[in-house]
C-alpha cells in the first residue's frame, strides 16, 4: 500500500499514523522495531537540520533496510522544510512526503511556492503538506515553562485553510488548534470544535497534528476521530533518548562499548514509540 492508501483507511477507520522525528539510527531502528511488534504502519521523518545531519542517501538506505528487516511499511517525510532546493531533492531521491512550511510567508506567496512544490511532487507520486500558521515553541523538553510564555495562541482560519488546500492541491493540511511544538508544564488542550469546523469545509482533506507529546491523549484521540490522520512526535523521544543515555553513563561510567551504552537507549525510545501508537490507535493494521 502507498502512504495515499493508509492515510485514506486511517481515515476511514478512526486511527492516525505516527510521525516519528529521527536524528540517529538509534532512533530510526527503535521506531521501526516498536512498528514490528505494534504491526503499525509508520512515518519516519526529518527535519531539514536532521536531514543535513544525517544525509539524504543515508536515511533512504536505512529506511530501506530497517523495512526489509522488520517487514513493516516505513514511509519517509521531509518535515518543516522551507528551502524548494532541499523539497526537490527529497522528491527526486524518494521520500514520500514532504512538508512545505510557508508559514512565515504572506499568504500569497505561501500559496504559490506550495503549488510549485505540488506539482513537482505529484509528477513523482509523492504526497505534500502545507501549512498556514507558524507553530510556536520548539521540539524541546520545557516542564518548567508554562505554554502562556508562548504568547497569545492563534488557531487555522477554516476559510483561509480552505483557499490553500483548494489553490494549491495539497493533500495534508498541519491545523493549528491549540497545538504546540514541546513538552510544557501542563498539558496542551485541543480545540476539536475548530477542527469540526476545519473538516467541513474541507471534507477530502487529510489533517495532521503537530506537536503531539505534548497534548493531553484523550484530545489527541478525539482529534483523530474528526479527521487527523498523521501525529508529529519528537520532544518524547529525545527525552526518552537523552535521559535513559544519562543514566546509563551514570550507573557505569567505565564503560565504553557504545554497544552496549546505546542498547537501553533504543529499548527506551522503542517502548515511548509503542505507547503513542496504542495512543493513536494504529496496532495491528498490518
Amino acid at each position: 500500500m502507498k502512504l495515499i492508501d493508509w492515510f485514506k483507511k486511517a481515515k476511514l477507520e478512526k486511527f492516525a499514523i505516527g510521525a516519528f522525528n529521527a536524528d540517529t539510527f538509534e532512533t530510526m531502528k527503535a521506531v521501526a522495531k516498536a512498528a514490528a511488534v505494534m504491526g503499525s504502519p509508520v512515518l519516519i521523518e526529518v527535519s531539514p537540520g536532521e536531514e543535513k545531519f544525517l544525509g539524504l542517501q543515508n536515511i533512504l538506505a536505512v529506511r530501506a533496510n530497517l523495512a526489509e528487516e522488520f517487514q513493516i511499511p516505513i514511509f519517509l517525510n521531509l518535515d518543516h522544510a522551507d528551502d524548494i532546493d532541499t523539497i526537490n531533492n527529497s522528491i527526486e531521491l524518494g521520500f514520500d512526503l514532504v512538508h512545505f512550511d510557508g508559514s512565515k510567508l504572506p499568504l500569497d506567496e505561501n500559496i504559490r511556492l506550495c503549488k510549485e512544490v505540488v506539482a513537482s511532487a505529484h509528477a513523482k507520486g509523492v504526497l505534500v503538506e502545507g501549512e498556514i500558521d507558524h507553530f510556536p515553541g520548539s521540539s524541546e523538553f520545557r516542564k518548567s515553562e508554562s505554554l502562556e510564555s508562548l504568547g497569545q495562541q492563534i488557531y487555522s482560519d477554516p476559510q483561509k485553510a480552505k483557499q490553500f488546500i483548494q489553490e494549491t492541491g495539497a493533500d495534508i493540511f498541519a491545523v493549528f488548534i491549540g497545538n504546540v511544538h514541546g513538552v510544557f508544564k501542563e498539558e496542551e488542550r485541543l480545540d476539536v470544535n475548530k477542527l469540526k469546523e476545519i473538516a467541513q469545509v474541507l471534507p477530502n482533506t487529510f489533517f495532521s497534528l503537530h506537536g503531539g507529546s505534548g497534548v493531553s491523549h484523550l484530545d489527541v484521540q478525539e482529534a483523530i476521530k474528526n479527521g487527523i490522520v498523521k501525529v508529529n512526535i519528537n520532544t518524547e523521544l529525545r527525552v526518552a533518548y537523552r535521559q535513559t543515555l544519562e543514566n546509563v553513563l551514570k550507573g557505569d561510567p567505565e564503560e565504553f562499548a557504545m554497544n552496549k551504552i546505546l542498547s537501553p537507549v533504543v529499548e527506551a525510545v522503542e517502548e515511548t514509540v509503542k505507547n503513542e501508537i496504542e495512543v493513536l490507535g494504529s496496532s495491528h493494521k498490518i
